[in-house]
């Protein structure tokens, strides 16, 4: 094994040899390059978080554009059955309004006929 020298140095009122002083120097190194990572991880972790949020907004709105979508499509599938429905229904009061202008028009001409042979019988038999 390597001998150490065991000299003493005076910090602060304390004392240390060269090997406690290294190994303490060592320490202080590794702790300042650990908190220089974990400062790189907050970093990274904020970026990280802004970067879900942002995600999950985009999401959330291409979500909300295909409900809207949906509920237009639906929307007009219901308007386009009621206006079916409203055209057959409308299309059979025509045709039924027709039948029945038909049928008075028959009966119409039924009764002039029989007001004019009233009314023939009438002059002539004053």
């Amino acid at each position: 094994m390597l001998a150490v020298e065991a000299k003493t140095k005076t910090q602060g009122g304390e004392h240390y040899t060269d090997a406690s002083a290294s190994k303490i120097q060592n320490a202080i190194t590794v702790l300042s390059e650990m908190e220089t990572r974990l400062d790189d991880l907050t970093s990274q972790v904020a970026d990280l978080k802004r970067k879900l949020l942002n995600f999950a907004e985009t999401e959330s709105e291409k979500a909300k554009a295909e409900v809207i979508e949906q509920a237009n499509k639906e929307a007009q599938d219901a308007l386009d059955l009621a206006r079916e429905s409203a055209q057959k229904e409308a299309s059979s009061i025509v045709t039924k309004g027709t039948a029945d202008t038909n049928e008075l028009r028959a009966k119409i001409t039924g009764k002039v006929s029989d007001a004019v042979n009233i009314i023939v019988s009438s002059v002539q038999s004053v």
